[in-house]
């Protein structure tokens, strides 16, 4: 009898420790503009004006205040040990979804037709990627951000784990791109750019030498999300597209973002 209440007693405390509604959750987002990033003290960018956007439609009481900003690798460590997070911007891919039971709504609205995911080069150093053969052929390293989509690009082609010089953000990623502490960068080529006008350095010394293919961008849950959760926010991400809203978001970025 005591084992029967023991486990009514457990089972009880599990239910109210997934329970969950859209108020509980934490979201976190890093550095990635032009979908969210912080500039002169605020937090922009078009998945966070998305999400704000999705919010409203869902009468969450919640302001870009409650928006923690953190580095990715952190909140890749968060979103899978800790329920009720939310992380973004997140590239959808087969790892995340299949293999790390990432729970995905999306799409984020984007200004680019082509994939930001790029690998970056200084234009003196003459490179060209035109294969995955080519990327898997080349002698030298690769700088990445831990824990980024940069990252699990290249490993997921098939590049060696050793080949990955890992940094702990773009900031960091950038500046040892110029100083030649490895050749090519895998990051968003966006990102990049900016990172470099913030850094001083001429993004017009760099160059696109080869872009992944593009997939979605979304919201990424932890695994143990209620689905109707899930449920609502895709709606309402998908009523979002049908409004017109998301174009109405991308156009605030245009102007900067789409070169």
């Amino acid at each position: 009898m005591k084992k029967f209440v023991l486990s009514i007693a457990l089972s009880l405390c599990a239910s109210l420790a997934t329970a969950q509604t859209l108020e509980d959750i934490n979201w976190l987002t890093e550095e990635y503009p032009p979908f969210n990033y912080k500039e002169d003290g605020e937090l922009k960018g078009i998945a966070v004006d998305f999400l704000v956007e999705i919010w409203k439609k869902l009468g969450v009481k919640k302001t870009k205040a409650d928006i923690k900003l953190v580095p990715w690798a952190r909140g890749v460590k968060t979103l899978e040990s800790q329920p009720n997070t939310c992380l973004f911007s997140t590239t959808l891919t087969a790892n995340r979804l299949n293999v790390r039971g990432w729970k995905f709504a999306y799409p984020i609205p984007r200004i680019r037709e082509d994939s930001e995911n790029q690998l970056i080069a200084h234009v003196d150093k003459n490179l060209s990627f035109n294969s995955v053969n080519d990327v898997l052929n080349y002698k030298g390293n690769f700088g990445v951000v831990r824990g980024d989509i940069g990252a699990s690009l290249l490993l997921e082609l098939g590049v060696g784990n050793h080949k990955l010089e890992r940094t702990s953000e773009a900031k960091q990623l950038t500046l040892m791109l110029h100083a030649e502490r490895f050749d090519v960068a895998s990051y968003s080529i966006d990102a990049m750019q900016k990172s470099m006008n913030q850094e001083g350095i001429d993004p017009n010394l760099y160059e696109s030498i080869y872009a992944f293919p593009l997939s979605p961008l979304g919201y990424a849950f932890h695994h143990n999300i209620d689905p109707n959760i899930l449920k609502k926010v895709q709606q309402a991400i998908d009523e979002l597209h049908t409004e017109g809203i998301a174009d109405e978001i991308i156009q605030r970025y245009r102007d900067e973002f789409d070169k």
